[in-house]
């Protein structure tokens, strides 16, 4: 790491300026200023600020706080803690972070890495005033980063890290405090924090919640994949909820089908009429569904598949719930002239019929 003087040189060559004329600025000899740069001695405080002004950087970079990616030994010491990672030695990446934190005071990065390591370690102790005391440590550790770290991710990790202690020792509200803090950038999520105080039916909930976004993400990006993916779509809907109750789903379906039919009536002329049938009539049914809460009895409806059991959709507030109804859209969709040959069929009337 570079002493003050070699910075304070490095900045006044970058600012084209010579021993002289920053001397002057500073009103000090430019004897002075020889020594700042050959090591010999240090500026007093009083004039850190003015020569941070004069070069237009911050204290931080003058003295070198943040000045770590050149430092080999802090290279070796993040390389080290690193490595733990492959060989799950949690003693030994205590150990490093604990030098690092000695060496490099102030460096939230590593007092976090510190906090982490000893917050997953209390779990390896057996005597339960010691696991309590580890937990406590690790508490303190965060705290000093969310006071104290600039980077919005880094403090939001050890806001996420603070507030999973803080519900595991009972101290709800103590750590609901701390999720208020986190910052609009940082890289976890309000919610995801959240997560760390729940219990009982209200994380249930919580967890039911997300793992219906990561459902829609699914079957949003499957969508988008060639046709052929319709299949597992439907396949994947019903394997997650198994009694049909799809409710918002519905919608998912029937348009899944829909690009199941446009695809097979352009490149599979082949495929029997009563095929194409069946999947309207599917279709149908879909459309019906979504429509029957949406529009016709809009209200709160609930899941009753196990694993969305305690999630509730109040179908008044959906987008597009003031809108054209999905069984609309069917009734256009069998007047596309791909059906022609299929309006001699008697089920086809029919389901023009009970659109």
């Amino acid at each position: 790491m570079k002493s003050i003087g070699e910075k304070i040189k490095k900045y006044r060559q970058k600012n084209h300026m010579t021993q002289e004329q920053l001397a002057s600025f500073l009103n000090i000899t430019f004897q002075t200023v020889s020594k700042w740069e050959t090591g010999v001695s240090s500026p007093d405080l009083s004039l850190i600020i003015p020569i941070t002004k004069i070069f237009h950087i911050s204290a931080d970079e003058l003295l070198g706080v943040n000045d770590v990616e050149s430092d080999k030994r802090y290279d070796e010491l993040n390389q080290a803690y690193k490595h733990t990672f492959r060989t799950e030695d949690f003693e030994e990446r205590q150990r490093i972070c604990e030098l690092a934190v000695s060496e490099y005071p102030g460096d939230m990065e590593w007092l976090y890495n510190l906090a982490s390591v000893i917050s997953n370690r209390s779990f390896e102790h057996e005597d339960h005033n010691r696991y309590v005391a580890e937990q406590e440590k690790a508490i303190k550790l965060f705290d000093a980063v969310v006071k104290n770290c600039k980077n919005d991710t880094i403090r939001g990790y050890a806001i996420s890290g603070i507030t999973q202690l803080l519900g595991w020792r009972g101290r709800k509200d103590e750590a609901r405090k701390y999720i208020e803090l986190l910052p609009e950038q940082a890289a976890t999520s309000r919610e995801d924090v959240l997560e760390n105080i729940l219990d009982g039916d209200e994380l249930t909930l919580f967890r039911q919640k997300r793992i219906r976004r990561y459902l829609e993400c699914i079957l949003w990006e499957l969508s988008l994949m060639p046709t052929v993916y319709t299949d597992l779509m439907q396949d994947i809907v019903n394997v997650m909820i198994p009694d049909s109750n799809y409710i918002e789903f519905n919608g998912t379906l029937y348009y899944a089908i829909k690009r199941k039919i446009n695809y097979i009536m352009k490149n599979d002329p082949s495929i029997s009429a009563g095929h194409i049938l069946d999947l309207l009539a599917e279709m149908q049914s879909y459309a019906k569904a979504y429509d029957a809460i949406v529009f016709s009895k809009p209200g709160v409806y609930k899941y009753t598949a196990p694993l969305f059991d305690h999630i509730e959709e109040d179908t008044r507030e959906w987008f597009g719930s003031e809108g054209v109804p999905i069984t609309k859209d069917f009734q256009e969709y069998l007047e596309d002239p791909q059906f022609d040959k299929l309006r001699n069929q008697e089920s086809f009337e029919m389901l023009k019929n009970n659109a």
